[in-house]
């Protein structure tokens, strides 16, 4: 039976919840580069000493909020994955809630992008944001291992699935300035991300072979 929380740390839990919920709201009403930090204090109702505790910059109250919103999606992705059979059909479902969810604000989701590509390394909230992506790139690397069994294919696999998180990023932050329908976004993203997966699955036989026993 897990022990109760005690007062300080539901306290701790509860500003924070505050704070993430008041960033959240004010990055999607007024746009990442509008918003101040205390601004997001006043909105959480706590002192600004207290939310640089939780987040020590606004960019770092951007990854916090939307580290939450990409795992949700990952969350609907893999459940969406496990109901398609073909390999593109299954790394599509997993990128696809990320797409749809990150249209509903182009400018924020690109400011994320950029946060989880280049930020700080001491933040520990890209290091969380790194983590999901890392783990995204395993998911779609197993379901191209597992289209095409044989030695070698796993680290083929893993390479490929690098290049659809790289086509992935770069259609996300295309979209922040181009601004395109979500759905001719997602048909440019399946075209380039088959190309990989054709071509992943067109070498694994021959990467096989080359590494059967003879």
């Amino acid at each position: 039976m897990p022990e109760p929380v005690g007062r300080r740390e539901r306290s701790k839990r509860d500003k924070r919840e505050r704070i993430q919920a008041a960033a959240g709201a004010l990055f999607d009403e007024r746009g990442y580069a509008a918003v101040t930090t205390q601004e997001v204090a006043e909105r959480a109702d706590v002192a600004a000493g207290t939310l640089f505790r939780y987040a020590s910059t606004k960019a770092e109250l951007l990854l916090m909020v939307y580290n939450s919103r990409v795992a949700d999606s990952l969350v609907r992705g893999r459940a969406a994955a496990a109901r398609r059979r073909s390999p593109l059909a299954k790394v599509m479902a997993l990128l696809e809630p990320l797409v749809v969810d990150g249209r509903a604000h182009d400018e924020n989701t690109a400011a994320y992008q950029r946060e989880v590509m280049f930020g700080s390394p001491q933040e520990p909230f890209r290091a969380e944001a790194l983590g999901l992506f890392d783990g995204l790139v395993a998911e779609v690397a197993e379901v191209l291992a597992s289209a095409s069994p044989g030695q070698g294919a796993h680290e083929g696999a893993l390479s490929a699935a690098k290049a659809v998180l790289a086509v992935f990023h770069v259609a996300i932050l295309g979209a922040a300035r181009e601004a395109p329908a979500t759905p001719a976004l997602l048909s440019d993203l399946e075209a380039q991300v088959g190309l990989i997966v054709r071509g992943f699955l067109d070498a694994a036989p021959t990467t096989a072979r080359e590494g059967a026993p003879s």
